[in-house]
């Protein structure tokens, strides 16, 4: 039988600031424009605050929802009912000390195998760029860092 499940798990990342800003960027879709990665063949088709429909090249499309918030530890999005295939995906915040958060992006995936094939490398790629798109973000040295994140 054939493994239709896709697991992408990206590296844990220090953050320099407090959970509470990473949470509230992290926990509405409008934030997508600041960490969109560079990846040509994953595209950001559009979004507002619950749901961001994206595109993968010669995989198709799907629509992520948030699914749960549990502020200032966790967002989980979802595909939707309309989407091409099943996935979850979380984005994991844990405050260490004061300025000091740790983050961990998990993205579990269910597709065919052809799809799995074709969406596996640009998927593990959009994770990662989005942990780097949000150290960056968040680094102190960063001329974009605000502790105080107004989504």
């Amino acid at each position: 039988m054939l493994n239709n499940e896709l697991k992408i798990v990206s590296r844990i990342a220090k953050l320099h600031t407090p959970s509470t800003a990473i949470y509230r960027m992290i926990s509405d879709f409008s934030f997508i424009d600041k960490i969109n990665p560079p990846d040509d063949r994953v595209k950001i088709v559009g979004c507002d605050s619950d749901m961001c429909k994206i595109a993968i090249e010669g995989g198709g499309e799907f629509t992520m929802v948030i699914e749960e918030r549990k502020e200032n530890e966790l967002v989980k999005f979802s595909s939707d009912s309309g989407s091409s295939f099943d996935f979850k995906l979380w984005i994991q915040l844990k405050e260490k000390v004061a300025y000091e958060t740790y983050l961990r992006i998990t993205l579990h995936a269910t597709m065919n195998p052809l799809m799995k094939m074709v969406a596996q490398k640009p998927l593990t790629n959009f994770v990662e760029t989005m942990v780097d798109k949000l150290e960056q973000r968040f680094s102190v040295n960063s001329s974009t860092y605000d502790s105080n994140y107004e989504a």
